[in-house]
C-alpha cells in the first residue's frame, strides 16, 4: 500500500473521529438544554400555579370581608354602652321632613343640630352627639332598641312639616324602656326668617324636656338605699 493511500485512509479516520466527537458535543449540549427548558418550564409552571391558587384565596377573602365587617358592626351595635342608674341621658333622632318637597329634609337635619346643641346646655343632662343619632336617620327599629344601642335613657323625635310659608314642627319625649310619652308639642311658625326660627323653636323644646325629665337624683329605691349607706 502507498504512502498516499495510508495518508488519505487515515484522513478519512480522522475526520470521522472528529464528526463523533462534534456529534457527541452536540448531543451533550442539546440533552443540557432540554434540562435547562425543561427546569425553566417547571419553575414557571410552579409560580403560575401558585398565583392563581394566591388569586383564588385573596379573593374568597376579599369577598367574606364585607361580610364579616357587617357581622361585625351589627354585633357591635347591639352591645349598649353603660348607663348609669336613674342618669339623665337623651338622644335626639333626625327629625322627619313631612313635606312633599325634599329640599326641606336640610331644614329638618339642621332643626335637630339646633336642637341638640340647645340640650347640650342643660345642667344634668347627658346628651348623645349628633354623629351617633344621625346614624339613625330614616331607621325603624323600635325606640327601645335605638336607646340600648346610643345608651339613652330618654328619646327626643319630631317632625316638620312646610305649608307655603308656614311651618309645623312637633316634638315628642319618650322614655325608651316603657316606650310611653312624657311630653309632647307643635309649633307652629311663620317661615319668615328660617334661622332665628330654628334657635326659637329649639330653646322652646329643650326647656320643656329639661322640664319634664325627673331629677338625675330619683334614683330606684334600692340605689337610693345604696347611696345613704355610702355616705
Amino acid at each position: 500500500m502507498s504512502d498516499e493511500l495510508i495518508a488519505a485512509q487515515f484522513m478519512e479516520h480522522e475526520k470521522k473521529k472528529k464528526k463523533k466527537k462534534k456529534d457527541k458535543v452536540r448531543s451533550a449540549w442539546i440533552s443540557f438544554a432540554g434540562r435547562i427548558v425543561a427546569q425553566i418550564v417547571g419553575a414557571a409552571a410552579t409560580v403560575t400555579l401558585g398565583v392563581l391558587v394566591l388569586h383564588k384565596y385573596s379573593g374568597q377573602e376579599t369577598r367574606q370581608t364585607p361580610k364579616a365587617h357587617a357581622n361585625y358592626v351589627e354585633q357591635s351595635a347591639d352591645v349598649s354602652p353603660l348607663r348609669a342608674a336613674g342618669e339623665n341621658s337623651i338622644a335626639v333622632l333626625p327629625m322627619e321632613n313631612f313635606s312633599a318637597d325634599p329640599e326641606h329634609d336640610h331644614f329638618a337635619d339642621a332643626m335637630t343640630e339646633v336642637l341638640i346643641a340647645s340640650l347640650s346646655k342643660a345642667h344634668g343632662l347627658r346628651v348623645i352627639s349628633r354623629t351617633s343619632s344621625m346614624h339613625f336617620k330614616g331607621d325603624r327599629k323600635p325606640l327601645r332598641q335605638i336607646a340600648q344601642q346610643l345608651g339613652a335613657r330618654w328619646i327626643v323625635e319630631g317632625s316638620v312639616a312646610w305649608a307655603d310659608t308656614r311651618v309645623r314642627i312637633t316634638a315628642q319625649l319618650i322614655e325608651a324602656d316603657t316606650d310611653q310619652h312624657a311630653w309632647a308639642e307643635t309649633y307652629d311658625r311663620p317661615a319668615t326668617d328660617v334661622l332665628a326660627l330654628q334657635a326659637e323653636v329649639a330653646e322652646a323644646i329643650a326647656q320643656a324636656v329639661s322640664d319634664a325629665l325627673p331629677s338625675r337624683s330619683a334614683l330606684p329605691p334600692s340605689r337610693q338605699a345604696l347611696t345613704a349607706s355610702m355616705q
